[in-house]
């Protein structure tokens, strides 16, 4: 009986610290390249992350896997003080959307993307002094 109890102690124990760890995407070395992606499933509103150094940037992809052509459009929310920009790859089609405003959004309309086909998203800080290891942007994708 007392192997149990600390066993559920200890299970209990683990479940709390693992709860308030830090965020699997806020750190330089997660989805920095195309080939590393983050496959998000559209709608995404407001994922929330960090980039933490100046040469750190956030790839996220989506595939289209409705059956159907769609648009999908995006919007990022800097931290305020900074300016994130980001970049749309489509096939050999790039279309970047630069903020005009510090801690400002910026939002792409929709481009369409056909059954099958992946596009991906880089997020990264306008200069080397738009970062931050505490100051969340916020990224969102939806389909129309």
């Amino acid at each position: 009986m007392l192997l149990k109890k600390k066993l559920i102690a200890g299970v209990l124990a683990l479940g709390i610290s693992l709860s308030g760890a830090t965020s699997a995407f806020a750190y330089d070395g997660w989805a920095d390249t195309k080939q590393t992606a983050y496959q998000l499933q559209a709608p995404i509103l407001g994922n929330s992350t960090v980039l933490n150094t100046p040469y750190d940037v956030d790839w996220y992809s989506w595939t289209n896997n409705t059956g159907v052509r769609k648009g999908i459009a995006a919007r990022l929310q800097s931290p305020t003080g900074l300016m994130y920009d980001f970049l749309l790859v489509k096939g050999t089609d790039y279309n970047s959307a630069l903020q005009e405003e510090l801690g400002g959004w910026v939002q792409l309309t929709y481009h369409y993307v056909e059954p099958g086909e992946t596009v991906y998203f880089a997020i990264r800080g306008r200069t080397f002094n738009h970062y931050s290891t505490t100051a969340n942007y916020n990224f969102s994708i939806w389909t129309v």
